[in-house]
């Protein structure tokens, strides 16, 4: 949600200065500049037909097709569309082309992605769902009850709420009996629209309101009391905001709906018994204690076996909205058939051995024994249920404790308190105010990951609930909580360059484009990600770039050769990176922003893509590139970097700005502009100002920025539209600043009594002050005297201290001085830390 109050108060401002930063494009390759995609018309279609589709958007002029997140579409390009213009929201240059497209038979059913490709490249995604009903579209007048639009029971209407009073009537013929689902597809589908359904019959008999489905769709669910015909009414919840950003997709059907899965974990390639909760369902019987909006549902208790591939487990493969905060999820798609297919369901991985809520721990005294490690599948199902599971401990075992509700779906908001025995609360954890950027936001009423470090050996208490557990339960208010070691993990997610404005790769020959990235480190993972590109299209490369163990945010470059040929979809990116001394690969995961807003501090709508997309077009106009692609620095030193740029078209003669894309904090380097005829410079970074650079690998990359205009040619009038932004990433440049020291090295005892013949015990400590995962090993130097020594030790990785042991073999000698020396191996540098102590050697 947007967190500005003058935006949210005065909507169309925001829509107008959104729609200018939209006529503000950027082109990487060309002087066409890339297409924009705001809406699709109808948003989706039934697997097997042939629909005509209109597509708005900026710059999509002579459209050369489609692309759709999954093969097999058929697609031919029609003619122009006409464009209603508003003169409330001022739209630059936007235009609408008519496209004629048959999807395939076997479409996977749910949403996904589609785009424009033109000369410029290739948009920005919008959803696009794939259905098994028959669809209509919204025809006009139908704002009253007796221009209600007839459709069929088991079909879909794809309409738009145009103006903020603006109301939909719908008339259908069911049967006495029939359990009808109306779902009406707002905010899953990326409308602006707070959507709202209301059902009567022909006599006016009010059958109730459904909102708040989930975020800002709509479910209603009627069993019809006669035979007859009944009256569907969409609205705007507010009825003050309306245009065609507020579109929707009305489901009125008998097919199954899913309301709940438990437990919504499985171990991987196992089967697992589950109950599902939900409307229509196949064999379902009615559950006296499981209503959802007044609504009794009804279950059924199946087996469903979970992928065992370990590349299919990597993945999230779910046919349904990921918001960015679910962005880490590893999970899989479950659906039913009952005379049409339901919705599809989220179900997630499990690490460990699922253990069930037992719904009878509701006090310390029957508190649920888990044992560790373990996952639980949970859910507040009652008003006032607050969940206790007891677990036993060891001192000094650190034990992890990770809560997930929202992330799953669930309209939970959770809290939990860790307990002593005795009852005392050890910790209480609420919210988790992670940040990313605004344009990823991934806060959530989820709590944060908790490491319990036990005092003691003994058994320890668990208590989970939800803020509003006493009005809000029942059977969609599942959680998950994974209890036991750390398991550190990680995901990239990979966005395109703005973060402003729904953007796309375009990238030309000799060019190079940067993706913004995210990185999740899960569990504790602190370790260097590695990025590279996998079967990439012939003349795209990507050369390994490193996002350091401190980030979470950076940069990759994709660059085009000068003879790439032109190319338009997906490509494959692959993080890689070491955990727990083995290698684990990770599939980047692709985001992309729904809506513009018009500065760079606002929180964007986004959400995750079904695949990365690139094109690859002309020549782009210049190129920026490194004169080094490897610096090693000691920390604290200035970094210079040469850069030259090239340029490629002939008439090329603008100045070139030149930034840095994505530094990490600590770095710092002024823009500097690059002119014809002296197209060389030194970028020399200064780590020195503000925060200093911590010690790691990282990638740099420089931004070239410049706008061609035509001197001879006049200004461009307001709302045409201004000149392209050429943006060039260079060649990536590896950047490694080796640490002077890790941390302060500490010895226990400094001063210590040993016998000849014996040994002597000290506590080696390096107390980190970077968070690098480094082994340090451990010895003793001892000066001009003979008979002391001691075995080499280490120190692991993930901690800080190790017993070394001294063999104590000489005669008495009242002061020797013995130097230790822990030394870590940082790329092929020794960073070397000491301590003294004195030993007294008695009789």
């Amino acid at each position: 949600m947007l967190r500005n109050s003058f935006w949210i108060r005065h909507p169309l401002a925001l829509f107008a200065c959104a729609m200018a930063l939209l006529a503000a494009q950027a082109a990487n390759a060309q002087s066409i500049a890339p297409p924009v995609m705001t809406h699709v018309f109808p948003m989706g279609g039934k697997a097997g037909a042939t629909v005509e589709l209109k597509v708005t958007g900026q710059n999509i002029a002579n459209p050369e097709g489609l692309h759709f997140s999954f093969p097999g579409a058929k697609v031919e390009v029609l003619d122009s569309a006409a464009v209603k213009p508003d003169p409330k929201k001022p739209v630059p240059n936007l235009t609408a082309h008519r496209f004629k497209v048959t999807l395939p038979a076997d479409a996977p059913l749910g949403t996904h992605d589609i785009r424009v490709v033109t000369k410029g490249g290739i948009s920005n995604s919008r959803a696009f769902v794939v259905g098994d009903l028959d669809e209509v579209n919204e025809q006009e007048p139908n704002d009253d009850v007796d221009k209600a639009q007839s459709i069929k029971l088991g079909s879909v209407v794809n309409g738009v709420i145009i103006t903020g009073t603006d109301v939909d009537y719908f008339a259908f013929t069911g049967k006495k009996g029939q359990r009808v689902i109306c779902n009406c597809r707002a905010s899953s589908i990326d409308s602006r629209l707070h959507s709202a359904i209301e059902m009567y019959d022909r006599k006016g008999a009010y059958y109730g309101l459904a909102r708040n489905y989930a975020d800002n769709d709509a479910l209603l669910d009627v069993t019809l009391p006669a035979d007859g015909e009944y009256l569907i009414r969409v609205f705007g919840y507010t009825y003050s905001q309306g245009g065609i950003d507020y579109f929707y997709r009305l489901t009125v059907s008998t097919a199954p709906w899913i309301d709940a899965v438990f437990p919504p974990i499985i171990e991987p390639g196992k089967e697992a018994e589950v109950t599902v909760y939900g409307r229509n369902l196949p064999g379902g019987v009615p559950e006296a204690g499981s209503v959802v909006d007044g609504r009794m549902l009804e279950k059924l208790t199946t087996k469903i076996k979970a992928p065992a591939d370990p590349i299919a487990r990597q993945r999230l493969a779910y046919l349904g909205r990921v918001p960015p905060l679910a962005s880490p999820l590893d999970g899989f798609t479950f659906q039913l058939k009952n005379g049409g297919v339901s919705n599809p369901y989220l179900l997630t991985y499990a690490r460990a051995p699922v253990v069930l809520d037992n719904g009878n721990n509701d006090t310390q005294e029957t508190a649920q024994k888990v044992p560790v490690p373990c996952e639980i599948a949970g859910r507040i199902e009652k008003k006032g249920d607050i969940d206790w599971y007891a677990f036993t401990a060891k001192k000094g075992e650190t034990i992890a404790i990770d809560v997930q509700g929202e992330r799953l779906g669930s309209p939970v908001d959770l809290f939990f308190q860790v307990l002593s025995d005795k009852g005392a609360v050890v910790t209480e954890q609420d919210d988790t105010p992670e940040a990313m950027a605004p344009h990823f936001s991934v806060r959530t009423d989820d709590p944060p990951r908790y490491r319990f470090t036990p005092p003691a050996d003994a058994t320890y208490y668990l208590k989970i609930t939800s803020r509003a557990n006493f009005t809000d339960a029942g059977p969609r208010h599942l959680y998950t909580v994974r209890i036991g070691a750390d398991e550190p993990d990680f995901q990239v997610i990979a966005m395109p360059a703005s973060t402003q404005i729904p953007d796309s790769g375009v990238v030309g020959q000799h060019g190079g484009y940067a993706f913004n990235v995210f990185v999740w480190r899960l569990a504790g993972f602190n370790s260097d990600v590695t990025l590279t590109g996998e079967n990439l299209p012939a003349g795209l490369s990507v050369r390994p770039q490193i996002v350091g163990s401190a980030q979470k945010q950076a940069v990759v470059v994709v660059n085009a050769a000068p003879d790439a040929a032109p190319y338009t979809g997906a490509i494959k990116l692959i993080g890689t990176a070491t955990v727990n001394n083995q290698k684990r690969v990770r599939e980047v995961r692709a985001g992309t922003i729904v809506w513009a807003v018009p500065q760079p501090n606002i929180l964007t709508v986004s959400r995750l893509d079904r695949e990365l997309v690139i094109a690859v077009r002309d020549k782009a106009p210049y190129s920026l590139s490194a004169g080094t692609d490897k610096i090693v620095i000691a920390q604290g030193e200035k970094v210079s970097v040469p850069i030259k740029m090239q340029p490629h078209w002939p008439d090329f003669k603008s100045n070139v700005i030149v930034t840095a894309a994505a530094l990490p904090p600590g770095l710092n380097l002024n823009p500097l502009t690059l002119t014809p005829g002296k197209e060389s410079a030194m970028a020399t970074f200064d780590n020195k100002g503000g925060v200093a650079l911590p010690p790691g690998n990282y990638t740099i990359v420089l931004r070239g920025q410049t706008q061609l205009v035509n001197p001879k040619a006049p200004p461009p009038k307001m709302g045409k539209g201004g000149p392209i932004n050429h943006i060039q990433a260079s060649t990536p440049i590896s950047l490694t600043v080796i640490p002077k020291q890790l941390g302060k090295l500490t010895v226990t005892p400094m001063q210590a009594k040993a016998q000849p013949g014996k040994t002597l015990e000290l506590t080696v400590k390096l107390a980190r002050q970077y968070d690098l995962p480094l082994p340090l090993k451990v010895e003793a130097i001892v000066d001009k005297v003979k008979g002391i020594s001691a075995k080499e030790v280490t120190i692991p990785a993930d901690q800080e201290e190790a017993k070394l042991t001294l063999d104590i073999d000489t005669p008495p000698n009242p002061q020797v001085a013995i130097t230790i020396r822990a030394t870590a191996m940082f790329e092929g540098a020794a960073i070397v830390h000491e301590a003294k102590i004195v030993v007294a050697v008695g009789k």
